[in-house]
């Protein structure tokens, strides 16, 4: 990476043989990096709640109406979201 303080931008190589790279504002790095944690948290818990999610799609999947979730299913997903949108699919 390699940055310029007259342009306020820096340069992102994505590999030396390739000659590819990634300009960005140094505000856009620093944004990034302020929400990177942020995601990162995120991604954890829709990890964590995966196997819940696809229990909860297999018992929606034959189902007409609303399922609610287990009692210990993840807090993390909007169920009644997921189940409309296993019924646009079907």
């Amino acid at each position: 990476m390699s940055s310029s303080a007259t342009y306020k931008s820096a340069v992102i190589s994505l590999s030396n043989k390739s000659k590819k790279s990634i300009n960005l504002k140094l505000s856009e790095i620093r944004h990034l990096s302020y929400i990177f944690f942020m995601i990162q948290n995120q991604l954890i818990k829709y990890t964590e709640a995966m196997s819940d999610v696809i229990n909860y799609v297999l018992t929606a999947i034959g189902s007409t109406s609303y399922v609610e979730p287990p009692a210990n299913a993840s807090e993390n997903i909007l169920y009644f979201q997921l189940f409309e949108e296993i019924k646009t699919i079907i």
